[in-house]
């Protein structure tokens, strides 16, 4: 059975928030908890899966909000790459510098590595390693369901941001590069916004065509 996808969209900032499905194996995982997440936190409370895991694909405040709330109502662990833990533990300071309440942290309980295999029940991602909008930023490649959950890396016709804190354009070409690299019917899911596949960003999006060309 394919890799089942909820998405779901929350929070000022229209986040996407990922729950992935094996309904097969019953087992379900969490890809960043954002902020106003109850209709995704309904919904997994409602399949007969468990939930096994909440994964970060990086640290910034809109995409771990409520990595607590989660841990709250599953008791599962959580799940970041190192780099990003400056944004972890000033998630409250970041909220309210946004007027938003402030939500109680969560540490992660375990650390993705480059290249790690990870699981949502029978289907396998490869842990990428793609920072520059994050120095923690990671990406999850399904590659035998030809899909990439990319965070902030990547978006329909953009990239993510360099002129926050910690960023490094430098860093995201090189993880922009290596998304590119991927299958072109792979279909990446972004951190915000609609979904794309990489051969329409390497066709459309010039962040993506300037590496191509250059």
């Amino acid at each position: 059975m394919p890799l089942r996808i909820q998405t779901f969209v929350a929070g000022p900032l229209d986040n996407n928030i990922y729950l992935l499905h094996d309904d097969n194996a019953r087992q379900s995982v969490l890809i960043d908890p954002s902020i106003a997440s109850d209709a995704a936190l309904a919904a997994a409370q409602a399949v007969p899966n468990v939930l096994a895991a909440i994964w970060n694909t990086h640290g910034h405040f809109d995409h771990i909000y409520d990595n607590a709330r989660w841990k709250d109502a599953f008791d599962v662990p959580l799940w970041a790459y190192p780099g990003d833990e400056y944004f972890l533990e000033h998630l409250a300071e970041m909220a309210l510098w946004f007027g938003l309440p402030a939500p109680r942290t969560a540490q992660p309980d375990a650390l993705f590595h480059t290249d790690d295999e990870v699981r949502v029940g029978s289907h396998i991602a490869r842990v990428l390693h793609t920072p520059g909008h994050s120095p923690g930023s990671v990406s999850f490649y399904f590659e035998a369901d030809a899909v990439c959950v990319s965070g902030d890396v990547i978006f329909r016709g953009s990239a993510g941001r360099t002129d926050l804190p910690l960023c490094s354009r430098e860093e995201l070409n090189d993880s922009l590069a290596r998304l590119a690299g991927l299958p072109s019917a792979t279909r990446l899911l972004p951190g915000h916004g609609g979904a794309t596949t990489v051969g329409a960003e390497l066709a459309d999006n010039p962040f993506v065509r300037h590496l191509r060309d250059g």
